[in-house]
């Protein structure tokens, strides 16, 4: 009886004990959630304020082991409550939320929070389709430190009204977050969508939807860290443009490194196909590397700030261009001060004939708009140049089978249906014409204007013709190609180097240090009250009489 009376002791205690835990930590949870959405309100505002969206808490009822609240979802232009999103939420209190115990998870939590989506006038539609299940649920825990790490399904859906039909595997939705948002780490994964018309005469279907970030935010208030987005398989079939194509991947990565910032962004692609044309594959590759870290983060606030500014009043495009000149203005100059180098590589596209590529690498200089303006003015364009410009490395590599092809591909496309064989052998041929034509233009002298050889004599032409070319692009078998290498005070364009100034002035983009073209030109006028004699024998004009 006695070892009886200890255990139900020690039952009573301990119930005792997670009653009076519990509702220690109820007290404490709508706190807690109204900070979260502030947080959340602020990180929208200042990371995404184009979204346009605001949260809030309402209705929140406290119990001893659970409470419950709305969270709401509305545009910040919102109407009413008809065009509001609303989350029933279940608050069960820590410190060992039932939900997370039956999972073995013994952790301490603040809180565990099951998530469904309401139904109410915007959502009614939604749950006619999944016939009264939320679309949305899932569950969303709150640790002490008040991290967050959420989960959410959407439901696969078959649904068919009228002449049309959706069918959605559903999707797996993973965020989890610091409470300030300093850190996330999020991921979206969806394996199937398809939306079409009872007939098939259009569709769309998109396979292998996957978006991941893992981001830290720096003391400068912009995110570094990594984010990709992937879609295996995608293909519309819509009259006249029907196209699909095969693994998208946009990826970016971004690292501090002490007061600068390094980055890169890629995109391609795969089997591009338009009309039954399998136009091609390719990738562009950018990357930036030693971007001042603390210019980076003033530009982006000033972004998001003239943005947010720009909605509120109803005209975006006017604080887009406001940016656009602050940016050409202050914030590249200061982007510059660590002088960073940008390069694009790779950059290609490819199809069934060929290849074509180009390369890019530029080093920067600190910028100074007054003086860059200065030497332009004062015709020493090679001197701003190199202001801005420590190296500038550029390769071009133009395939002619491969552009042939793809000039008769634009123009099935152009016509909006597909050929056949015999017909595509004369968009080719005619294709072949077109760029022959204009090999002619990328092979000429790059220093000869045919506007100039118009009033020319024979003989100046004939002398002119047994001149050295320097052409636009050199012919190499099937590729035309053009390189160029700046770095200190000579260029070289194509295997021929110059100094910077002298090939400027061959290009026209400066007047020959010969001809100062009046800027120099000094002249002296009499000084006040004086006059210069007229030479001997020199005629005075007398006025007429009247």
């Amino acid at each position: 009886m006695k070892k009886s009376l200890v255990a139900v002791g020690v039952i009573v205690a301990v119930g005792a004990a997670w009653t009076g835990a519990s509702w220690y930590t109820g007290s404490k949870v709508e706190n807690e959630l109204n900070k979260i959405i502030s947080n959340t309100n602020e990180f929208f505002a200042a990371n995404a304020p184009e979204a346009g969206v605001v949260f809030k808490v309402e209705n929140f009822k406290r119990g001893v082991f659970s409470s419950q609240a709305n969270i709401v979802i509305s545009a910040a232009e919102s109407n009413g409550a008809d065009e509001t999103i609303v989350f029933n939420t279940d608050i069960e209190h820590g410190p060992f939320p039932l939900s997370q115990v039956a999972k073995f998870n013994l952790i301490p939590k603040l809180g565990a929070a099951n998530i469904e989506l309401a139904n109410n006038a915007a959502t009614k539609e939604l749950f006619e389709i999944t016939k009264g299940k939320p679309f949305i649920s899932g569950t969303a825990v709150v640790g002490y430190s008040k991290s967050i790490d959420s989960n959410l399904e959407l439901l696969p859906i078959e649904y068919s009204k009228d002449d049309a039909s959706i069918s959605f595997s559903g999707s797996k939705l993973v965020f989890n977050s610091s409470a300030d948002f300093a850190d996330v780490d999020g991921s979206i994964i969806t394996d199937n969508l398809v939306i079409q018309k009872a007939d098939k005469s259009e569709s769309m279907t998109l396979k292998g939807l996957k978006i991941t970030t893992n981001v830290t935010k720096s003391q400068y208030g912009f995110y570094t860290g990594k984010q990709d987005l992937v879609i295996a398989d995608t293909d519309f079939n819509i009259p006249e443009t029907k196209f699909s194509f095969k693994n998208l991947v946009i990826g970016s990565d971004t690292v501090l490194e002490k007061e600068s910032v390094k980055g890169s962004i890629s995109y391609s692609i795969d089997d591009l196909k338009a009309l039954e044309q399998n136009l091609g594959s390719g990738k562009v590759a950018l990357s930036i590397d030693k971007l001042d870290a603390k210019a980076l983060g003033k530009f982006v606030e000033q972004y998001n700030k003239a943005l947010a500014e720009g909605l509120a009043t109803g005209d975006p495009s006017a604080a887009a261009e406001q940016v656009a000149m602050d940016m050409m203005t202050k914030t590249l100059p200061e982007l510059l001060q660590s002088k960073p180098t940008f390069s694009i590589s790779p950059a290609y596209w490819k199809n069934d004939a060929g290849q074509s590529s180009i390369d890019l690498s530029m080093t920067f200089n600190k910028w100074d708009q007054d003086e860059l303006t200065s030497l332009a003015m004062a015709n020493k364009v090679d001197e701003a140049v190199k202001s801005l410009l420590t190296s500038f490395d550029f390769n071009f590599t133009l395939n002619k089978p491969m552009a042939i092809e793809l000039i008769a591909q634009a123009a099935i496309l152009d016509q909006g249906k597909a050929v056949d064989a015999a017909t595509k052998k004369q968009f080719v041929e005619q294709a072949t014409a077109e760029f022959d034509q204009a090999q002619v233009m990328l092979t000429s002298d790059m220093f000869s204007s045919p506007f100039e050889e118009m009033f020319m004599t024979d003989e100046q032409r004939a002398e002119k013709a047994k001149q050295k070319k320097s052409p636009w692009m050199v012919e190499k078998g099937n590729d035309l190609t053009m390189t160029i290498k700046f770095a200190g005070n000579d260029i070289t364009f194509n295997a021929d180097k110059y100094t910077l100034a002298d090939f400027l002035t061959k290009m026209k983009v400066m007047s020959s240090p010969e001809d100062n073209m009046g800027y120099e030109e000094d002249l002296a006028e009499p000084e006040m009250g004086t006059e210069e004699a007229p030479a001997e024998g020199a005629d005075i004009a007398v006025p007429a009489a009247n």
